[in-house]
């Protein structure tokens, strides 16, 4: 397996670390070479310079792994300054009931994923870097540091550069900001080379202790610390078949043989039944758009653009007739009624209907509470969207399409 250190987009005339691993993780080799004199491993992963990256701790309730992403970039509109369109965010697995997002330029993951050089995953370096209790400041393979927090999170930050030299701005505002909050760190651990002059100013200057730790860099990695690191691509591991022994695989033959023949008769009943339900659906989706065009409603090309089109027009009429559309204010807010009344007195902060939408604003709530109340309003028909505040819980409740 090839490991690739990337401050950048590859380049074919910049020179990157590169380092050979064994299955169990140990280094073979490692160089520094333009990518057309990297090996040809098979296998080749990238990791992305800590500056590139910002990691957030985000306490997301208990959620299927499809809706994880879209409830991180939910939580996350409001703490990175870009756009979260513009942004690429991999969400790492729950651990300890928090979960850690790694935030990126999208552009720069689209450059380095349409490299000739297939990349399987990208990590960032500061995934990879141990946390627990208090900051640590490590020094980047990119020639600049970052500092991980206790809960996981991290953010990049420029190198000291002279044994009396300040703190670097960013690590300066953040403990600022700490302090203020009242969250501050106990110490900072230095884990690269740092004298005891310069610990001492640090620790002056932040009003703090400021404590040597063993130095720590990218490679040095475990294997378990590679493969927890949120993925940008996103890619799934798959596992492989054991092959079986040659003496069962005769021993069980006949039956092997007639369980094939079974599964060979249930699939083509299954491509049946398949094919007969995508007919069913194409005739009433062409039904559908028919139906929006005889109408005569504008942009209805398609039957999804159908759909919703009906679904504003009888909203419309019945606006027309006085009458309550399912996702007005007061019919959504009664559908969502029965879960939210299992809410405890005083949690409840405020609530504002646009878009044909609620937002509320909840105080502090029990996870499991929560995720109770998002089932509930899912079995109601309601697409419920959940996600963490500096005060409590935000949700954004929708009428959800099949309720239209």
């Amino acid at each position: 397996m090839l490991r690739v250190f990337l401050p950048a987009p590859p380049r074919a005339d910049r020179a990157d670390r590169w380092v050979r691993y064994t299955g169990d993780g140990r280094i073979v080799d490692r160089g520094h070479d333009v990518p057309s004199r990297w090996p040809a491993d098979s296998h080749t992963e990238a990791v992305l310079a800590a500056g590139q990256v910002r990691l957030v701790a985000l306490e997301l309730p208990p959620m299927p792994r499809e809706r994880l992403r879209g409830a991180a970039r939910y939580a996350l509109e409001d703490r990175i300054a870009s756009s979260v369109d513009e942004a690429s965010i991999a969400v790492a697995d729950r651990i300890d009931g928090r979960s850690v997002a790694a935030v990126a330029s999208e552009s720069l993951i689209r450059a380095i994923a349409a490299h000739e050089r297939r990349i399987a995953r990208i990590v960032p370096e500061s995934a990879l870097a141990p946390h627990g209790d208090g900051w640590s400041w490590y020094a980047s393979a990119a020639g600049d540091g970052f500092v991980r927090r206790g809960d996981g999170s991290a953010f990049g930050v420029s190198a000291a550069t002279s044994p009396a030299g300040a703190l670097p701005a960013e690590l300066a505002a953040a403990l600022a900001q700490a302090a203020r909050a009242g969250v501050a760190p106990s110490s900072v651990r230095v884990a690269f080379a740092a004298d005891a002059p310069q610990l001492a100013a640090w620790s002056r200057d932040a009003g703090l202790p400021f404590v040597a730790a063993s130095p720590w860099h990218w490679e040095q990695a475990a294997p378990a610390a590679f493969a927890a690191a949120p993925d940008f691509l996103r890619e799934r591991a798959q596992g492989g078949m054991r092959a079986r022994r040659p003496s069962l695989l005769q021993a069980f033959r006949p039956a092997l043989i007639l369980a094939g023949l079974a599964l060979a008769i249930h699939l083509g009943g299954l491509v049946l039944e398949w094919s007969w339900l995508n007919f069913d659906n194409w005739r009433l989706s062409r039904a559908l758009v028919a139906e929006a065009r005889d109408a005569q409603l504008a942009g209805a090309d398609t039957p999804a653009a159908a759909f919703a089109a009906i679904a504003r027009r009888n909203g419309e009429l019945r606006h027309r007739a006085r009458q309550a559309a399912p996702a007005d204010a007061l019919p959504l807010l009664a559908r969502a009624a029965p879960s939210l009344g299992a809410l405890a007195p005083g949690v409840l902060r405020s609530a504002r209907y646009a878009g044909d939408a609620w937002t509320l604003d909840l105080r502090k709530i029990d996870p499991a509470a929560l995720a109770r109340i998002t089932r509930g309003l899912g079995d109601a028909g309601i697409d419920a969207l959940a996600a963490p505040t500096p005060g409590g819980t935000r949700m954004r409740l929708s009428l959800a399409p099949t309720a239209r």
